[in-house]
């Protein structure tokens, strides 16, 4: 569940028509990034993101507003609109398994607590609900161990259930066993801080690919947290 692995479906071709060239440019690099095929023309997509008020062009399959007011039964996203809104949006449309958590792959390290034993491993794979980590020793199904951890340099500690162990192989980056974990103690507020971290981390990632600046008055578009863990806070 938490590999990132082939799934039923294919990510579909999205094309975007916006006046926003600076969101056009950060959302072609996130959807690459979700596994979908940004193409330029709308003819040839599966969907049109489009500005509300734009004409829509003849022939489109399938169409998500961006607006800034309700559309009624007109599938649409508001604006700002949640980065998470557009990706369980897409999520059923082209694949059969759509995934119910948005996750985040990263690389950093984990201190986690296993019957008493403190081990340091690799944190590979986060959602608010999962993660995928490596570690030093196989961690059977069933497992449960304690995890501490620090994103966006805000530190977290959880309880957590491992589902599933991947053994360690000879290519690069698989050299130590892998285990997929159910986060079983976060409260709402931790999940809802994770999921705004995810979001905003995609955008950095967005930016940084495409050169366009955090703060460029086109990503206004976004619903962006500045300080995913702002509620969090003492």
């Amino acid at each position: 569940m938490l590999l990132d692995q082939t799934r039923p479906g294919d990510g579909g071709r999205v094309a975007m028509l916006t006046r926003n060239p600076a969101l056009n440019r950060v959302l072609v690099a996130i959807l690459e990034e979700w596994h979908y095929h940004p193409v330029a023309s709308a003819a040839e997509c599966d969907i049109l993101l489009i500005e509300r008020g734009l004409t829509l062009p003849a022939g489109v399959p399938r169409t998500l507003w961006l607006t800034p007011m309700p559309l009624g039964v007109e599938p649409h996203l508001e604006l700002p609109f949640s980065l998470i809104d557009l990706y369980h949006y897409l999520e059923p449309l082209f694949f059969g398994a759509p995934r119910r958590h948005i996750r985040l792959a990263i690389n950093q390290p984990v201190d986690l607590n296993v019957r008493g034993v403190w081990l340091v491993g690799r944190l590979l794979s986060l959602s608010d609900r999962g993660a995928r980590i490596a570690c030093p020793a196989t961690l059977p199904k069933g497992e449960s161990v304690i995890l501490d951890f620090k994103v966006g340099g805000y530190p977290l500690r959880t309880v957590a259930e491992v589902l599933y162990d991947v053994p360690a192989g000879d290519s690069p980056g698989r050299e130590q066993p892998q285990a997929g974990l159910m986060l079983n103690s976060f409260k709402p507020v931790q999940r809802e801080a994770l999921r705004r971290f995810i979001a905003r981390s995609y955008v950095e990632q967005a930016c940084a690919r495409t050169g366009v600046d955090i703060n460029d008055p086109g990503l206004s578009w976004i619903d962006l947290a500045k300080n995913p863990w702002g509620e969090l806070a003492d």
